[in-house]
């Protein structure tokens, strides 16, 4: 155990590391290295690049995220939730904007027999899903910029990834109060998403109502997106925020 931590914190403070780097800074063997690394992979707590270095996987930075964003803040938010899955029957996620990629806090899933579920502490890409694109319109301009800055990733044959089509995006979000994505991450994956805010306008979380594609093309989003811009509202009044 002692190793393993010691593993992940040379990741925390290194970023990258191949398997003899971990073993030499571990004072390990190469192959007692290689079983710790693969184990915590297992758990999602680390994952390896193509060039086969290793780094910190979304497991432990879903857990950092939580920890971040607060148990009270998911507590005093699942009623929030809860009234939106009423409403809506869909699945609901409640996330957090971690750089360029929004983690899954808690979510709520549909009882339908055809539904979307994310993995909680897994990462979705921010300009590619709903809750993703509403807290990036409530960033600063220069936030937005250092995202948009690295090459914008295609997952699909809605993915958008021309920067100035991003931010084009984002201008419409602002002007209605909530995002849209209709497969830009998964194919059959869509939704409808807002950025619960502090009291200075920065994003603190992501509330989404997530609906498969086909079904989605046949619902209402303004409606959708009004039910979220008022779940929003409660949800900054339960953690007493001045909008």
């Amino acid at each position: 155990m002692d190793r393993a931590l010691s593993m992940i914190e040379l990741l925390a403070e290194e970023g990258h590391l191949n398997v003899t780097q971990l073993a030499e800074r571990l004072g390990t063997g190469k192959a007692t290295a290689f079983r710790l690394a693969h184990t915590l992979m297992a758990r999602g707590w680390m994952c390896q690049d193509a060039d086969r270095r290793y780094r910190l996987g979304p497991g432990i930075l879903g857990v950092a995220a939580r920890t971040q964003a607060g148990r009270d803040v998911r507590a005093d938010l699942r009623p929030v939730l809860e009234a939106l899955h009423e409403e809506t029957g869909e699945t609901i996620h409640l996330t957090k904007l971690d750089g360029r990629q929004v983690v899954y806090l808690e979510q709520i899933i549909s009882s339908k027999p055809v539904r979307s579920v994310a993995m909680l502490g897994g990462r979705s890409p921010a300009h590619c899903v709903s809750p993703g694109l509403a807290q990036l319109a409530a960033l600063p301009a220069d936030h937005v910029d250092w995202v948009l800055e690295e090459p914008l990733q295609r997952y699909t044959d809605m993915s958008m990834t021309d920067p100035e089509e991003v931010r084009a995006e984002l201008e419409q979000v602002r002007g209605r109060g909530y995002a849209v994505n209709l497969g830009s991450f998964r194919p059959d994956v869509g939704g409808v998403g807002t950025a619960v805010t502090d009291a200075d306008g920065y994003p603190i979380a992501g509330l989404s109502v997530c609906v498969p594609v086909y079904r989605l093309k046949e619902l209402d989003t303004g409606a959708l997106g009004q039910l979220l811009l008022d779940a929003t509202r409660d949800a900054q009044e339960r953690l007493h925020i001045n909008a």
